[in-house]
């Protein structure tokens, strides 16, 4: 369950919310916090809160940070951490006081613009049953430092394409997804860009949207570097996954994706985790 928070990777999700052109007597559109939290067991709370985009006819307005809230998350195991403000809308809890492992729920609340934002979620159970085809596999180096594809091999990096196959257990039929990251200090590109130019650094990608299946496929192209990855199985809530399907919200087609959030918007969600290893070697 190593770097389990670098699931922040789906902040991109959280830009897609906008507020509804529905009157809503209960809250002032734009006066929603955007909440973005992800508790893992082993792990210390660590939270966002930022301020929501309306729609607006002239522009795109911008999200803010929201600092100096006064947090507090209360487990249904006694435990009570207050989070402290990092800045940047950041919020962490203590080194000290770690989610802890299933079954398990938290509540959070906080009071912003005269009203109680809360949410509440349970801890899901650890990924089962996950196993992969091969921890090993092989690929050629592509250098297109000179212009060209050297030796005909295009941008493959290898002929041997075979999709790693990654299977789990689901007898709940619960939402899961795979995240690939590479672990290496110095990692070496697989495709070397042409000289003057350079491939954005992507070290954790995410390999597919969360699925309600037992298996999925790495296809090996995908790959930017060599060396060793973690291959990680999230577990992960229906709340989530809700939020990831609405992520296509956009000026042409307005609406409010889906939140678990009351008073509020954005994600306040358990995940839970498995990690195996896969080695990716030069030819």
């Amino acid at each position: 369950m190593k770097k389990i928070y670098q699931l922040i990777v789906f902040t991109t999700l959280l830009t897609t919310v906008v507020s509804c052109t529905d009157t809503n007597t209960v809250v002032n559109p734009g006066e929603k916090p955007i909440v973005e939290a992800y508790l893992a067991p082993g792990h210390r709370v660590s939270m966002k809160v930022y301020t929501e985009i309306p729609y607006a006819e002239t522009s795109e307005g911008v999200s803010e940070p929201i600092n100096d809230l006064s947090i507090k998350i209360t487990g249904s195991n006694g435990k009570v951490f207050i989070l402290k403000s990092e800045g940047n809308g950041v919020y962490t809890s203590a080194d000290s006081e770690l989610i802890q492992e299933p079954p398990v729920k938290y509540k959070m609340e906080f009071d912003y613009k005269g009203r109680t934002i809360s949410a509440e979620t349970d801890i899901p159970e650890k990924p089962v049953g996950m196993a992969i085809s091969t921890n090993e596999i092989s690929r050629t180096q592509i250098n297109l430092s000179g212009g060209g594809f050297p030796g005909g091999g295009g941008l493959g990096g290898g002929f041997n394409n075979t999709p790693i196959e990654l299977s789990w257990s689901n007898p709940d039929n619960v939402y899961h997804f795979i995240a690939l990251e590479n672990t290496e200090t110095e990692p070496v590109q697989i495709i070397i860009p042409p000289s003057g130019s350079e491939f954005p650094t992507i070290r954790f990608r995410i390999s597919n949207e969360p699925v309600l299946g037992t298996h999925s496929n790495i296809q090996p192209q995908s790959l930017e570097y060599f060396g060793n990855y973690d291959v990680i199985l999230y577990r992960i809530n229906p709340d989530y996954s809700a939020l990831y399907q609405s992520s296509g919200t956009t000026t042409q087609n307005l609406s409010t994706p889906p939140s678990s959030i009351t008073n509020g918007l954005g994600v306040f969600t358990g995940i839970n985790a498995d990690t195996l290893k896969l080695l990716v070697k030069k030819n």
